[in-house]
């Protein structure tokens, strides 16, 4: 359902940052500039277009991470980090050793500040779990978007699942990352009244990747006693209703 997450991925996700604040009000004597930033780049509308741009999606723990240098992607000034990853999951591709480097990107510095409005930056943080979608170039591997937040935050991993899923069907896979994104969801402190939470934004991944096996899983967060999460959840299920979606046999999901 690319055109509904498009519109709720959007509106969820619009932040504005303001960087270096502090820098440009102290510095009377100075004025420097504070630069709107504006980046090339359409955030993914869809969570399956995540998984089908990458050439590898794995989950893992963030050993390092370093910003490098500063580089031109699309004629944009961007900072490349390189990090670090202990491997635990293979969903798409081949990962020949469990721990892998890649190159993330954050903005690049500027002087006085910045003024940002748009998707969530990447942020990627030693000692965190994480899914990560990768491609491939002459240096290496990287991730599939710049600058975007495309990796997401995953609870500790579980000894007893599969580590390597990708030589099996797209729909198991599909439904083993789901399983993946509601473990994490469900880990989430209960948020405090009036606000959904982290939670909430985990709905829209899950039913791209399995449709109307997400059910229980909405249904749990349905009874919850924060109302604006009980209604998020409810109006997802709404839509799974509305749009006759049901679970096809096959994965975990089936009921």
């Amino acid at each position: 359902m690319p055109g509904v997450h498009k519109v709720v991925i959007r509106s969820a996700f619009v932040l504005i940052a303001y960087i270096g604040l502090a820098s440009v009000m102290g510095r009377a004597t100075q004025s420097p500039s504070i630069h709107n930033v504006r980046y090339p780049w359409v955030y993914p509308g869809d969570f399956n277009e995540r998984v089908r741009r990458a050439d590898l999606v794995i989950s893992g723990t963030i050993a390092s991470t370093d910003a490098d240098m500063t580089r031109i992607v699309d004629r944009v000034d961007v900072t490349a980090n390189k990090a670090t990853i202990q491997i635990d999951r293979v969903f798409k591709g081949q990962a020949l050793q469990r721990v892998l480097k890649f190159v993330w990107f954050s903005p690049a510095p500027v002087s006085g500040g910045i003024v940002y409005s748009g998707p969530p930056l990447a942020n990627f943080a030693a000692g965190k779990r994480y899914l990560v979608f990768l491609g491939r170039d002459t240096s290496g591997y990287v991730v599939i978007m710049p600058i975007y937040q495309l990796e997401v935050p995953l609870a500790p991993a579980a000894a007893v699942r599969l580590s390597d899923v990708s030589p099996l069907p797209d729909k198991v896979r599909d439904s083993e990352i789901a399983q993946e994104l509601e473990t994490a969801a469900l880990s989430f402190v209960p948020p405090a009244a009036g606000v959904t939470g982290e939670a909430a934004t985990y709905f829209s991944y899950v039913v791209d990747l399995i449709g109307g096996c997400a059910e229980p899983f909405l249904e749990h967060f349905a009874t919850s006693p924060n109302k604006a999460l009980a209604g998020a959840a409810q109006r997802w299920l709404t839509l799974l209703a509305d749009r006759h979606m049901r679970c096809e046999s096959g994965t975990y999901h089936e009921r």
